[in-house]
């Protein structure tokens, strides 16, 4: 047997681009965790996989490790069980809407969730701008929600897979974000952990994602699929459009309502369609729904209003009000509202997701250093999309700030990531791929 490296050693291999072994990774992750090394050689370490990469036993290594930092579930006494994960976008309320509609088509939704990263939304932070919801649910209150309501969401705790929880704030702080292997160990980890036995990975792709290009966004969900085979998950992804923001808001309680919209039988079409598709694969890798009957199901249980009920229940169980599904009014909003303005005749042919992003972050819908606090209140609607007709002048979006200065400089951030075209233009295509 080769002896695990030291530390330094594997920072230095691993900087080098060579080989490491899996054992030498699981004790770099346990000696991090025990204080033996520090949060600086973690990010060191992080930074050298983003520019090198790790080889996929190396992956496994380090997906394994953060499973054992906590507990780990099994659900299959409940029934059939499913998750859903995105690896990040802007305007993505998709899980606001496919957990209570899996769970309204008889899947057992057992999510772990995240906060935002970057420029990209967390669910998390839009559960909290509803009212009373409580995302820090004990094991046992876990359990039983899942059990009696059928839908479960909270965030990494010190009890599932607490190593993630401060490795995905280190990533976010020392931007070693955008790596595969990395991305995917974050995510299969809380999966894995969290005990449902069918996911569906919605892995973005464009500006506004972490993937860029189709073929590192395969990579990722490919690597995500592996990782989970040893551990008996069925596994299945769909690598989705981020060109443009999905739907129509960008920020927290505002894409709650957006969500809320879908949930009462409208809504955006992107944003709609996308949940029905999710929602179709997970309840056919679950077993609830036979193969290609999956999103007929969905869009039933959507129309029939019995999404709508679940995700009231889902609220209710969780602390928080469960008629912000049917009056907005009731989740937080900005006191002021400024119109950003086409400047000039034509199509938009660019609305680029990052850039939109990052003017809600301005604002204050994420974070730009660790101890902000988000504004669940701010953001950005929008008015039009790529492929709209617009004209010179007319509404395209709406900024929700806090005060007229930072929401200016939000609408002039706005201006920068609309592009207009003489010439008709067609929108992006949704849905890339999939499994």
């Amino acid at each position: 047997m080769v002896a695990a490296l030291a530390p330094l050693e594997l920072l230095e291999r691993t900087r080098r681009g060579e080989p490491i072994d899996p054992q030498s990774v699981t004790d770099f992750v346990q000696a991090w965790l025990d204080g033996v090394i520090g949060d600086p050689q973690m990010a060191a370490w992080c930074m050298a996989v983003c520019i090198r990469g790790i080889d996929m036993p190396a992956t496994q290594a380090l997906t394994s490790a953060m499973i054992a930092s906590g507990d780990r579930l099994e659900l299959g006494k409940f029934g059939p069980t499913g998750d859903k994960h995105s690896t990040g976008g802007v305007g993505d309320a998709i899980s606001l809407v496919v957990a209570p509609l899996s769970a309204a088509i008889g899947v057992k939704v057992a999510k772990m969730s995240g906060r935002g990263l970057g420029h990209t939304g967390g669910t998390l932070d839009k559960l909290e701008s509803i009212p009373g919801m409580r995302i820090d649910l004990d094991m046992a209150d876990f359990v039983r929600q899942l059990r009696d309501v059928g839908v479960v969401v909270v965030g990494a705790n010190e009890r599932l897979v607490p190593a993630d929880k401060r490795l995905y704030a280190l990533r976010d702080q020392t931007a070693t974000v955008q790596n595969p292997s990395l991305i995917a160990s974050s995510i299969m980890s809380k999966k894995i952990a969290g005990g449902a036995h069918a996911i569906v990975l919605d892995v973005k792709v464009g500006s506004g994602a972490f993937f860029e290009d189709v073929d590192s966004a395969r990579e990722a969900a490919k690597i995500m699929v592996a990782l989970g085979a040893p551990w008996g998950r069925k596994v299945r992804y769909i690598l989705s459009s981020m060109e443009e923001p999905l739907g129509t808001m960008v920020g927290n309680a505002l894409e709650v309502a957006g969500a809320a919209e879908v949930l009462r039988g409208g809504g955006a079409p992107d944003l709609r369609d996308l949940s029905i598709r999710i929602t179709g694969a997970l309840a056919e890798a679950a077993g609830v729904a036979p193969v290609g009957e999956g999103l007929a199901a969905a869009g039933e249980a959507l129309e029939s209003g019995a999404a709508l009920r679940k995700a009231e229940q889902w609220v209710e169980a969780q602390g928080g009000d469960p008629a912000v599904w049917t009056d907005v009014s009731r989740l937080p909003a900005a006191p002021i509202t400024l119109t950003v303005r086409a400047p000039t005749d034509g199509y938009v042919n660019r609305l680029d997701a990052r850039e939109v992003g990052e003017a809600a972050r301005w604002l204050g819908a994420g974070r730009l250093h660790p101890a902000q606090a988000v504004d669940p209140a701010v953001g950005i609607e929008l008015l039009a999309k790529i492929g709209d007709p617009v004209g010179a002048g007319s509404p395209v979006a709406v900024v929700h700030c806090r005060e007229t200065e930072t929401g200016e400089r939000a609408v002039q951030m706005m201006l920068d990531a609309l592009g207009v075209s003489d010439t008709p233009v067609e929108p992006p295509v949704l849905v890339i791929e999939e499994s």
